[in-house]
């Protein structure tokens, strides 16, 4: 999940490049707890107010969010490069794609740090 990954990263890798950039409100980071006590990130992102998405256009944009940030992680974070030991999955980055203050944007007071989601400690 990359030591040196950093937010900005992720945001980057959302807006650069993006031609559904201006669909997006906001992000935040959560880590998806998989199988064999593994975690994955998961970048929740937040629609602007007033859009809806059907679900392939939600699916389009999560596709190329993904690409984006896979992306901008490869080439500006080291410790994020594929590991081929570890297997085609172990940097699989899930995007979620969300109304605008649902999911995880329900609270705003939730997100910590303007990214990342409170865990309730």
């Amino acid at each position: 999940m990359g030591a040196n990954s950093f937010p900005q990263d992720v945001e980057r890798g959302l807006f650069e490049g993006n031609p559904l950039a201006d669909l997006i409100e906001g992000f935040c980071l959560t880590l998806a707890a998989g199988g064999e006590l593994e975690a994955r990130p998961v970048v929740h992102v937040q629609l602007r107010p007033g859009v809806a998405l059907s679900a392939v256009e939600a699916d389009q944009l999560a596709k190329i969010c993904q690409q984006g940030v896979q992306r901008r992680l490869d080439c500006h974070a080291g410790d994020f490069a594929a590991h081929p030991e570890q297997g085609p999955a172990a940097n699989e980055l899930a995007i979620a794609v969300h109304p605008y203050r649902s999911g995880p944007f329900a609270d705003p007071a939730a997100i910590r740090d303007g990214y990342l989601l409170r865990d309730g400690s």
